[in-house]
């Protein structure tokens, strides 16, 4: 007997480690942290950490350049701009701030490696950017190109922070400097960076419906997060949008929005605002986005042979209201 329980344990404790070789690894990329190499860079290394530069961000580099600096590498003032820049009291303070929020980018490396693996699987040809991070002097949140996906860490330090308080940043833009918006976003700038050319039409109905393709998209890539986070909503404004899609879609037709191409009618249906024009104080603005994504989740159901880059690259978007079967 007590050698079949010596058995049976060396039996069970195999198996542990044969189930423990193959488990899958969590998968986390490479995220160049610029803003730690530009603040931490002096008068005795800038020129090596200008090569560093140059070689990590490609383009992007001139992009920070004209965008962040106000200037550009070929000036012959532009290292002592840089130094200056990086030692000036509000900006290492704002760096300084930006460190002790992310010490680490865990999360992020993690998060989208899953992403990523996700649209290798569905879009193989397409090539994944290189990620970085950076300071964007409050001005940018997420940034991409063919090549590089770059995240203003300083945009996202959390809706109480007292810099954007100090910058008289408005309150419903405030709200999108949470740190579980920042990979949602990511997906977002992805999307319309690869196919933005299927945005064409200027009607709503066809910028709500590539919106909700947008939507369709980040929840593919995202299954893991809430639906708010993909919105980049706050719960309270995805359940106001819950209780009232009757009274949204009521709103879109006995207003004349939906084949409107008038701009100023449903601007702050497709754009951040502090809430959506003709509703109530609680709507959120961007809330096509939302009603976008029920019609294209309605019409996927109904065509359930679609592949994701199929549905991206369909225009008709009559079409795809009309077979959505959409009935809020």
């Amino acid at each position: 007997m007590k050698s079949l329980k010596i058995v049976l344990l060396f039996i069970l404790i195999l198996i542990f480690f044969l189930f423990k070789k193959f488990e899958p690894e969590n998968k986390k990329i490479n995220i160049y942290r610029f803003e730690k190499s530009l603040f931490e860079t002096n008068s005795e290394k800038i020129e090596k950490d200008m090569l560093v530069w140059e070689k990590e961000l490609g383009t992007f580099f001139e992009s920070f350049n004209h965008e962040v600096l106000r200037t550009n590498s070929q000036k012959q003032t532009y290292q002592s701009e840089i130094l200056n820049f990086v030692s000036h009291p509000d900006m290492r303070e704002a760096y300084d701030t930006v460190v002790k929020k992310y010490p680490n980018l865990d999360f992020l490396e993690s998060d989208l490696a899953d992403a990523f693996d996700r649209y290798n699987q569905h879009f193989p040809k397409n090539k994944i950017p290189t990620v970085i991070t950076y300071f964007s002097g409050f001005n940018f949140g997420v940034v991409t190109n063919d090549t590089i996906l770059a995240i203003g860490l300083d945009y996202f330090l959390g809706k109480q922070c007292y810099f954007y308080k100090h910058l008289y940043i408005p309150e419903y833009m405030m709200l999108q400097s949470q740190e579980n918006f920042i990979v949602p976003y990511c997906i977002e700038a992805i999307v319309n960076n690869e196919f933005g050319i299927f945005d064409i039409g200027n009607d709503f109905l066809s910028q709500m419906i590539f919106k909700g393709k947008i939507m369709y998209f980040i929840d593919v890539m995202l299954p893991k997060y809430s639906n708010a986070d993909k919105l980049r909503f706050s719960k309270e404004q995805l359940s106001w949008c819950k209780e009232n899609e009757k009274n949204i879609w009521a709103s879109f037709i006995d207003n004349e929005i939906l084949y409107s191409t008038d701009v100023k009618k449903f601007n702050s249906y497709l754009n951040f605002s502090p809430f959506a024009k003709r509703m109530p104080k609680e709507s959120p603005g961007r809330i096509a986005y939302w009603m976008g994504w029920q019609i294209v989740a309605d019409y996927m159901e109904s065509n359930p042979n679609l592949t994701l880059e199929e549905l991206i690259q369909n225009t008709q978007s009559q079409e795809i209201l009309q077979q959505s079967g959409y009935k809020p």
